[in-house]
């Protein structure tokens, strides 16, 4: 009996695939499509994925997507060993945190013509910055994020400050909230991530780090910038220099920092963890004139030696449509384009940044970490007494040149 069942399920599978004509077709073996995605939980909140899967699946038989979910702590493991002796087990397609193109784009196929210009037009400009890299297009945006300043929102009402919208509003306020050592004015990075933060403040005041078509750190806005980290580092928490960006983290998540700057994931993840009970908000980066939102993201790629790229293709192009960034905007994350989806312009963590989501900045992903990586060079110079901003800052692009 159960034979006779399944069998003539198959067969009226095959009718149903046989199209509106109702003529029969000869049934064909469905052929999987492997998608992984990094996400921390059941699978649950993963329904936009799932629905744009499905809208997929109803018209590409017998090709099926899959979805794959696993948590981001084991992403880089996985990108790592597919992108090596384990190659043979790599997906079709796979979500990389645009951060890490530099050094998984050998395991991506380039995406440089699979988007036509109205296909691109969907998205703001320099979105699709976010997801090149060496001015190759690797991925598509799936997920954005952005970072901004969180700030206690408690602490600032008892104190009457309002929410501050320039550095100079930032430096008042440190001033005014800092007690160590219970509560130190804001938080500062002197390892990993102060080259993002300094990169930041320099952008406030008007710089660049382009001149023509290079690098260039030793700028009037980048020593104002320098100057002014120095002064925010003395109503941070101490010891600036030896504090990575994930203890800081930490730090504020215990209650012991009024501001910080962060991205949008921790933020995201610190809401939603039981022990963690503040009252914040998050702010768009300060600005000497305009908000500045610093866009970070995760993008769908496909990787080299799918044996299904047309179909991958096919699904990437649909991704690209507004109506699928909106469902994607679901999962948490700003709107990549001005029809991509709204959010609540009250909502804690996304608001704020999404209301000036169209004057994001970002850096060349081949090019962040090493400039990242002179700034907090530049930072320690200045920061232990080395040597003056200007001077730091000299010092730091002429060691960036000798590593060319």
């Amino acid at each position: 009996m159960r034979t006779l069942i399944a069998g003539t399920i198959v067969i009226l599978s095959a009718l149903i695939v046989g199209g509106a004509s109702g003529q029969e077709a000869d049934y064909q073996q469905p052929e999987f499509i492997q998608l992984f995605v990094w996400h921390e939980g059941s699978g649950r909140e993963l329904e936009p994925i799932q629905d744009l899967i499905r809208q997929y699946n109803t018209t590409h038989y017998p090709y099926r997507i899959v979805l794959n979910h696993h948590p981001p702590s084991v992403a880089y493991q996985y990108l790592q060993a597919w992108s090596g002796p384990e190659r043979a087990t790599a997906p079709d397609m796979v979500v990389v945190p645009n951060a890490w193109l530099p050094e998984f784009k050998g395991l991506l196929r380039s995406l440089g013509t699979a988007l036509s210009a109205p296909q691109r037009a969907v998205f703001y400009p320099g979105v699709l910055d976010l997801f090149a890299s060496d001015g190759r297009l690797q991925t598509v945006p799936w997920r954005i994020g952005g970072r901004g300043l969180v700030v206690r929102t408690d602490l600032l009402e008892q104190a009457g400050l309002t929410p501050p919208q320039t550095w100079e509003d930032v430096r008042e306020a440190a001033e005014k909230l800092h007690n160590p050592p219970d509560i130190y004015g804001i938080g500062l990075p002197g390892q990993q991530g102060s080259g993002e933060l300094l990169t930041e403040m320099i952008w406030a005041f008007g710089g660049s780090l382009y001149a023509e078509e290079d690098y260039t750190l030793a700028t009037e806005a980048g020593t104002k910038a320098l100057q002014l980290y120095k002064q925010l580092a003395e109503l941070a928490q101490p010891e600036v220099l030896t504090w990575s960006q994930a203890e800081l983290e930490a730090l504020f998540a215990e209650g012991h920092l009024a501001m910080l700057v962060t991205d949008t994931w921790w933020l995201q993840r610190a809401v939603a963890h039981p022990n963690i009970d503040l009252q914040i908000q998050m702010l768009a980066l300060p600005a000497a004139e305009e908000p500045v939102v610093h866009l970070i993201g995760e993008g769908l790629g496909i990787v080299n030696g799918s044996s299904h790229e047309a179909q991958c293709l096919e699904f990437v192009r649909m991704v690209c449509q507004s109506e699928s960034q909106a469902k994607l905007l679901k999962l948490g994350g700003l709107p990549s384009g001005p029809h991509c989806g709204e959010i609540d312009q009250n909502d804690t963590i996304w608001g704020a940044l999404a209301t000036n989501v169209s004057q994001s900045r970002s850096l060349p992903a081949q090019s962040c970490q090493r400039i990242f990586d002179a700034l907090q060079w530049a930072l320690y110079l200045s920061l232990s007494g080395r040597q003056d901003a200007a001077g730091a800052l000299e010092s730091a692009e002429a060691a960036m040149v000798s590593l060319r």
